[in-house]
């Protein structure tokens, strides 16, 4: 079917700043302190989630 493509629901900002703040809270549940999340970009804190199991 040609409509594939078409109906795939595309990602919303709103829903990515929920999963950053997500996963910051569980970052600092796990012992980062707040002054090392704000020199990390994106990257770094999915590699540190999955590094501290969080």
């Amino acid at each position: 079917m040609r409509k594939k493509p078409l109906r795939r629901p595309v990602k919303k900002p709103r829903l990515k700043r929920q999963r950053m703040m997500q996963q910051k809270k569980r970052l600092v549940s796990a012992g980062l302190t707040e002054e090392q999340l704000v020199h990390m970009n994106t990257k770094e804190i999915r590699a540190a989630i999955r590094e501290t199991a969080a």
